[in-house]
């Protein structure tokens, strides 16, 4: 049993503290907001995702994909390169001469 402190020992006074390693900065991961594929039936999905997990699929046939794709392009500021009677708005041409979105 220790009375008043008699037989305690204190630590000696540090002289000098050494310094904390930095904390690491965890890197963000890039968010992915869209993603494009197909389903079984060869239709053409567009998901997109939110932050908390949320997620919408669209899916388009061609015909729709080529509509999409005329609306986004409507919305370009610079139209200069686009030719307007082009009926899809300039998609290119793949290499059997057939339009590719």
């Amino acid at each position: 049993m220790v009375k008043d402190g008699a037989d305690v020992l204190e630590f000696p006074k540090p002289k000098a503290v050494a310094p904390m390693p930095p904390v690491p900065v965890p890197k963000k991961e890039p968010k992915e907001h869209y993603r494009v594929g197909f389903n079984d039936e060869g239709m053409t999905t567009l998901t997109l995702m939110t932050e908390y997990g949320n997620s919408m699929t669209l899916s388009m046939n061609q015909e729709a994909c080529e509509q999409l794709i005329r609306m986004l392009r409507a919305t370009y500021k610079n139209q200069d390169d686009t030719d307007p009677t082009d009926p899809d708005g300039g998609i290119p041409l793949n290499t059997e001469g057939k339009k590719v979105a």
